[in-house]
């Protein structure tokens, strides 16, 4: 999911890093069909150039690159764009080495770089593996999307759930001002930064890397993009690993009132666990201290040590937030305390942390061209008050938070359609019980018509489960060292 802070920033790399194209001019560089999903004939990128990130340049084990793709992968002699790519190499001797994972945090919009940098991996994962993460179009360190900073700002903390014609006028008008700065800032990137462009993408890094099949691992977002790749390079792969699993059969609405329901039931088993520990969560009754402050931002923002007022927008979105944690209680109980007690720091902390996910224009750009959206303001405010009467709480902010797609520069031309895969590996697909961001719904469907899969179950709360549970972590760590999943379908308890 977004957000806010998607100004460029500096490179990573030091100087001399990059990579060139190396395409064959004598083949046919303009297929028929732009959305096949092949690579031009015989287009090859050069092999990459690492050297030390700039950010971390004592660091002995991570190196960086720029792979040069291009921008509209149906005209590869045409214009291009960089994407920004960083390696940790394996920590082990040569002869236990077996490949390269490639990894993506998901979003859209999240840094491979990032989480390279971070990297999440087990020290048996680190010993075995190179991992290679890299920042999509339009993200970080790649050449970025650079519209919405200040127009996105102020849409953002609008009321997402207006209750009067003054305030939806208001919040479609600063919708519109969103897409229409986007229009004008970066309308021939956001054409193509849709995931039918990243899948080949990925297919030119793994080819730059030089280093045979990959292993994929994606979370959330990142999933969408292995089915996707699955589908079309499976001689790419050797493993490939699904946590946190997007459902590319559903529809734009659809997949939304999924997550509404998703938030609603991570809600309420948050308020379960504040009644059994109310110590912990510094209120007795969660659902109650909710809707107090709601009440409370309605009549007039709370007051923040950073002297940013909070108001309806900022609490919904702290309250989503939490429900990607796996115990998001601990944090959102405190944080209603505070404001009971007029504080509302705690809870733009909460907001602020889910706007950092990822920037905002790359996050709307891959999703009102990935799928069909509302195509207009009228459509999109009928869709809204559905959500709304599906859930009073978080329906209108789900609904309304990507409300500019209604007027997005790119009309998306997507079916939504089920991934098959036929001719891939086996692919690990991993979902959690208690899921809102992505619902087991959605791993279950995935694996059942991906043509080689086999389902994980963890019986969790949050979102993503490699790294939080212990079963899942060893089940996925098995995987990708072994090469083989599972028998069949696996249940993790909860640590």
């Amino acid at each position: 999911m977004p957000r806010l802070d998607s100004d460029p920033r500096p490179s990573r790399a030091a100087s001399g890093r990059g990579s060139e194209l190396v395409p064959d001019h004598d083949a046919d560089l303009h297929p028929a069909d732009p959305s096949t999903a092949g690579l031009p004939a015989r287009w090859r990128p050069a092999p990459l150039r690492w050297a030390s990130c700039e950010d971390d340049p004592n660091d002995p084990d991570l190196s960086c690159a720029t792979l040069v793709v291009p921008l509209d992968w149906s005209r590869p002699d045409g214009a291009t764009i960089e994407l920004a790519v960083a390696r940790r190499t394996a920590a082990g001797p040569a002869d236990e080495r077996i490949g390269t994972i490639v990894a993506n945090p998901g979003g859209p919009g999240g840094s491979g770089v990032e989480l390279v940098e971070d990297d999440p991996f087990s020290p048996g994962i680190a010993r075995r593996f190179d991992r290679v993460g890299w920042d999509p179009r339009g993200v970080g360190d790649s050449t970025p999307v650079t519209c919405g900073t200040d127009t996105v700002t102020r849409f953002v903390a609008a009321d997402p759930d207006p209750d009067s014609p003054a305030e939806q006028a208001e919040l479609e008008r600063l919708a519109r001002a969103v897409s229409d700065d986007c229009a004008t800032h970066d309308a021939e990137l956001l054409a193509h930064i849709g995931t039918r462009d990243v899948v080949r993408d990925l297919e030119a890094l793994r080819l730059a890397l030089g280093d045979g099949p990959i292993d994929y691992v994606g979370f959330s977002y990142g999933t969408q993009i292995g089915q996707m790749y699955a589908d079309a390079f499976p001689a790419g792969i050797r493993t490939m690993v699904l946590d946190g699993v997007v459902d590319p059969s559903k529809g734009f609405t659809e997949f939304l009132m999924g997550q509404i329901d998703g938030f609603d039931a991570a809600f309420d088993a948050a308020a379960a666990r504040c009644s059994a520990r109310s110590r912990a969560c510094g209120v007795e009754d969660l659902t109650a201290a909710y809707d107090r402050v709601r009440d409370r931002v309605e009549r007039a923002p709370l007051r923040t040590d950073a002297h940013t007022p909070i108001g309806h927008a900022e609490l919904a979105t702290a309250a989503i937030y939490t429900g990607y944690l796996t115990d998001g209680w601990r944090q959102l109980g405190p944080a209603l305390a505070s404001a009971l007690d007029g504080d509302g720091t705690a809870l733009l902390a909460l907001s602020n942390a889910y706007h950092d996910l990822s920037g905002y224009g790359t996050y709307a750009g891959v999703v009102c061209t990935d799928t069909p959206p509302p195509p207009d303001a009228a459509s999109w405010k009928t869709f809204a008050d559905q959500a709304r009467a599906r859930s009073p709480r978080f329906g209108g902010s789900v609904a309304n938070e990507l409300l500019p797609c209604a007027t997005w520069p790119v009309r998306s031309d997507v079916v939504p359609a089920a991934v098959t895969a036929p001719d891939a590996p086996p692919i690990l697909v991993v979902g959690n019980t208690g899921d809102p961001a992505t619902p087991l719904s959605g791993a279950r469907a995935v694996a059942s018509t991906l043509r080689s899969a086999v389902l994980v179950t963890v019986d969790i709360e949050g979102h993503t489960a490699y790294g939080r549970n212990r079963c899942a972590t060893d089940l996925v760590d098995e995987y990708l060292i072994s090469g083989r999943t599972p028998d069949a379908a696996r249940s993790c308890p909860a640590d």
